[in-house]
Order: C-alpha cells, then structure tokens, then sequence
C-alpha cells in the first residue's frame, strides 16, 4: 500500500470538520475529486465534485449539501 494511500485511509477516522479545517488534509483529500457540471431544469448550471473508488465499487453515497440555507 503506498504512502499516500496508507494516509487516506487513516483519515477515515478523523471527524470531517478536522480534515477540511487542515489546508493539507483538505488538498489531500481533494486531489482524488473529479469536478462536474450538471444543468437544471431551469437552465441553471451547477458544479460538483464527483469521487470514485478504485476498482469495484460495493455501494454509493450521494451527498447533496443545501447551498440556500434553512427554509
């Protein structure tokens, strides 16, 4: 298992506040993310940043964060 592999997996147990907090966890974490757009039904365009396993994947999680606040 490579070093840098080695340390994202040991990021698995640090809360994600912590992670995102650390500008060199963050950029770790990050450099694995593919960036996407997608287009709404009202011509909107939005952007996303898409994560993938390496090899076969055994499930998904979809994460969509509320961009307008409480309503």
């Amino acid at each position: 298992m490579s070093d840098r592999r080695r340390f994202l997996k040991g990021l698995t147990s640090l809360p994600l506040a912590t992670v995102l907090a650390n500008p060199r966890l963050a950029a770790a974490v990050s450099a694995g993310l593919q960036e996407v757009e997608a287009k709404l039904a009202d011509g909107t365009t939005v952007k996303a940043a898409l994560a993938q396993p390496q090899g076969q994947a055994k499930g998904s999680i979809l994460l969509i964060h509320e961009w307008r606040g409480l309503i």
